[in-house]
C-alpha cells in the first residue's frame, strides 16, 4: 500500500493515488499535528490540548490511544525512502514495514519520507534549486482549515513563510532571465495575499517595469506606503524608498533587470547640507515580534504635536531594544538626525546632565561642521541647556532617552519648540510628564520567545524539539533579557539536547547562577532596580521572595509582608509604578486581583529572601 500525504493546502491522504477519507475531525487535527511535525516526538501534553484546547476529558490519554490507533490502519506501516524520488529519506533509521507511527519518550513520531510527504518533497527541491517544481506542490495556504489549532497554525506559518522566500527566489530568478512580464499575473497575486512583504512588493515592481509598466510600478509602491502606513504606522524600508525615487528619475527605455538597484544605485544626488547626526546604536538582529509597541511608538513619534512617548515595562523586557529598532525605521521622518544618549553610566549611577546635554551638542556640533558654515552657534554657547534648545529650534530630530527614573531627568531634554520628538525607555512609568504617550511593554509570547531562541541557536535546533524550547523560554517567564541569556548559553553549549537543557533549568541549581553563569552584570542590574526603592517596597520584594510562586493575591502579599491588606496595596502599588510587579489581571476588586512579579526578580528575590526572612521595616506594621 502506498501512502501519500498532503499539508501544502487542505490536508489530504492518497492511497494508491486514490484520495482517502482522514476520519473524524479529531483524527484529522491528530494526524496534522503529526504531520506538521513529521520526524519529531510531539509531547503527548501538545496533542491532547490541540485536540481539546483548555477542555479535556478525563479520559483524553485513553481517547488519544484511541485516535493513534486510527491513524496507524489509516497510514500503515512506513514504506522507506521513496524509490521515485532519488536521495529522498529523512535520516530516520526505522525500515520498511515498521510502525509509521511511534511512541517514544511522552509522545508520537509520524514517520515519513520525502516522496510521502508534500512538504518534504518541497524541501528537497527547494534546496536542489529546482524552484519551480518544487512551487507546483503548493495547492493553497498550508493546513487550510485547521489554523484555529494552535500546534498547526504555528507550523503553518513556518511553511507560508517559507514558500515566501523560495517564491521569492524563483521571482528573482525569473527577473534575471528577462522573463518579468509573463510572471507578473503570478507576482500579483501572492503579493495580494502578502502586500507587507516588501522584497516582494520590489520584485512585483520590477516586472512591470520589464514589461514596461513603469505607472503601474509606481502605483504599486503607493499602495504598499498607505497600507504600511495604516497597518503598521511605518513608512516604507530605505531601501524600497531608494528604489522608487531611482523609477522616478530614470529616463528611456527600461533596463532588462532594475533590481536590485533598491541596495546598490546610489540615490540621486541632493544640494550639500551637513550630515544628519546618528547616535543610534545597531538595530538589534535578532529583534523579534512585537508589531503592536512597534507600531504604537511609530504612531506617537511620527504623528501631529506631543511627539512624546515612554517605553516603560519590567528590568529586561527589551524597551530600549523596541526604542531603538523603531528609531532606525523612521529615519526618513526625521531629517535632522536620530540621537542616543544614556542617563545611566556603566556603573548604574545618574550622570549629570550638563555630561549629558555636553555629549548630545558635541555630537550635532561635529556633524555641523562638515557643513559650509563652519562651527554651529549652539556649540559655542555657555549654557548646555539653552544650546540644546537652540539646536532643536526648527529642526526636525528624534531623541531616545534610555533608562530613566524620574522626570526630573527628562524635562531638560524635552524640545520647548520645533518638531522634534522624544521616546524615553523607563521602568517606572513616569506619570508626572505631562502629555507622555505611554507604550507598556510586556514579556514575549511563547512564539516570539521560541522565535527568538532559534534566531539565535538555529532554527533547525529548536525545529527538532519545539517542546523543549517551549519550556525553556517559559522558565525565564518569557522575559527578552531571560531568553537572551539562554540562548547565548546554548549557543555555547551546543552538544547540550533541549531536553537536557529543560532538566537543568529545573534542578537544584538556581535560575540565575544557570544563566548569568560567571557574568554579575544581571545580578547587578537587579540589585539596583531594587537598591532604588523606599525602604518599605525595597523589603516588599525580598519578602515575596518566600512566596510559593511568583502569581499571588493581595491576601497572600499581606500575609508574607505580616501587614494588613491596607498597608499591603499601598505597598504594591508602588511596586508596580516602579514596573516590579504587573497585574495578571486587567480588572478586579482588590482581593481578587493577581499579581506578578517577572520571573528575574522572582529568583533574585527567592536567593535574597532567605536573608531577610525575620527582618520587616516596623512601618510596614
Amino acid at each position: 500500500m502506498a501512502v501519500r500525504f498532503g499539508i501544502l493546502g487542505p490536508l489530504h491522504v492518497l492511497e494508491n493515488g486514490r484520495a482517502v477519507d482522514p476520519g473524524s475531525r479529531k483524527q484529522q487535527i491528530l494526524l496534522a499535528a503529526l504531520l506538521s511535525h513529521a520526524n519529531t516526538r510531539v509531547s503527548a501534553d501538545s496533542l491532547v490540548e490541540a485536540l481539546w484546547d483548555d477542555a479535556p476529558p478525563r479520559t483524553a490519554r485513553k481517547n488519544l490511544q484511541v485516535y493513534v490507533s486510527g491513524l496507524r490502519r489509516l497510514a500503515g506501516p512506513e514504506s522507506g525512502p521513496d524509490a521515485s524520488c532519488p536521495g529522498s529519506g529523512t535520516g530516520h533509521a526505522t525500515a520498511p514495514g515498521a510502525t509509521r507511527i511511534s511512541h517514544q519518550a511522552g509522545g508520537y513520531v509520524l514517520h515519513t519520507a520525502e516522496g510521502e510527504l508534500d512538504a518534504l518533497r518541497f524541501e528537497q527541491r527547494a534546496r536542489a534549486g529546482a524552484l519551480t517544481e518544487a512551487l507546483e506542490l503548493w495547492r493553497g495556504s498550508a493546513l487550510d482549515g485547521f489554523r484555529d489549532v494552535p500546534l498547526i497554525d504555528s507550523a503553518a506559518q513556518r511553511l507560508d513563510r517559507r514558500f515566501l522566500g523560495v517564491f521569492e527566489d524563483w521571482l528573482d530568478a525569473e527577473l534575471a532571465a528577462g522573463r518579468g512580464a509573463e510572471a507578473i499575473e503570478r507576482a500579483t497575486e501572492t503579493a495580494q495575499r502578502h502586500p507587507l512583504r516588501e522584497r516582494l512588493r520590489m520584485l512585483q515592481m520590477t516586472a512591470l517595469c520589464q514589461a514596461g509598466r513603469r505607472s503601474e510600478a509606481l502605483a504599486v509602491y503607493d499602495e504598499l506606503r498607505q497600507t504600511l502606513a495604516h497597518e503598521l504606522g511605518l513608512p516604507p524600508s530605505p531601501a524600497l524608498a531608494r528604489f522608487y525615487r531611482s523609477l522616478l528619475c530614470e529616463a528611456g527605455p527600461v533596463q532588462a533587470r532594475p533590481a536590485p538597484p533598491a541596495e546598490l544605485r546610489p540615490p540621486p544626488p541632493r544640494p550639500h547640507r551637513p550630515a544628519a547626526p546618528n547616535l543610534l546604536p545597531t538595530d538589534p538582529p535578532a529583534f523579534t515580534g512585537r508589531a503592536v509597541p512597534v507600531r504604537r511608538l511609530a504612531e506617537v513619534l511620527t504623528g501631529g504635536a506631543g511627539r512624546l512617548a515612554v517605553v516603560t515595562g519590567p528590568l529586561g523586557a527589551g524597551k530600549t531594544a523596541l526604542a531603538v529598532h523603531t528609531a532606525h525605521r523612521l529615519a526618513e521622518h526625521f531629517p535632522d538626525g536620530r540621537l542616543f544618549v544614556r542617563l545611566r553610566g556603566e556603573d548604574g549611577r545618574p550622570r549629570p546632565l550638563d555630561d549629558v546635554l555636553r555629549q548630545l551638542l558635541a555630537v550635532t556640533a561635529c556633524a555641523e561642521r562638515d557643513g559650509p558654515t563652519g562651527a554651529p552657534p549652539a556649540a559655542e554657547c555657555s549654557d548646555p541647556r539653552w544650546a540644546w534648545q537652540l539646536w532643536l529650534t526648527g529642526r526636525r530630530a528624534l531623541v531616545v532617552v534610555d533608562d530613566a527614573r524620574r522626570e526630573s531627568e527628562v524635562r531638560p531634554l524635552l524640545p520647548e519648540a520645533g518638531e522634534s520628538a522624544v521616546v524615553v525607555t523607563a521602568r517606572p512609568g513616569l506619570i508626572g510628564l505631562e502629555g507622555a504617550h505611554r507604550v507598556w511593554l510586556p514579556p514575549f509570547t511563547a512564539d516570539e520567545a521560541v522565535e527568538f531562541l532559534g534566531r539565535t541557536i538555529g532554527a533547525e535546533r529548536v525545529d527538532a524539539d519545539r517542546e523543549s524550547a517551549a519550556r525553556i523560554v517559559r522558565a525565564t517567564g518569557l522575559l527578552p533579557l531571560g531568553v537572551r541569556l539562554v540562548a547565548d548559553r546554548l549557543a555555547f553549549l551546543r552538544h547540550v539536547p533541549l531536553g537536557e537543557y529543560v532538566a537543568r533549568l529545573g534542578g537544584g541549581r538556581a535560575l540565575l547562577d544557570e544563566l548569568c553563569g560567571g557574568d554579575p552584570l544581571v545580578r547587578v542590574r537587579l540589585a539596583e532596580s531594587v537598591g532604588e526603592l523606599p525602604e518599605a517596597a525595597h523589603w516588599a520584594v525580598l519578602r515575596l521572595g518566600l512566596l510559593a510562586r511568583p502569581v499571588f493575591t493581595l491576601d497572600r502579599a499581606a500575609a508574607v509582608l505580616d501587614c494588613d491588606p491596607g498597608t499591603a496595596v499601598r505597598v504594591l502599588e508602588d511596586l508596580l509604578e516602579a514596573s516590579l510587579l504587573t497585574v495578571a489581571d486587567a480588572e478586579g476588586l482588590a482581593h481578587t486581583v493577581r499579581y506578578e512579579m517577572p520571573a528575574l526578580l522572582y529568583a533574585y528575590a527567592r536567593e535574597r529572601a532567605g536573608r531577610t526572612a525575620d527582618r520587616v521595616p516596623v512601618h510596614l506594621h
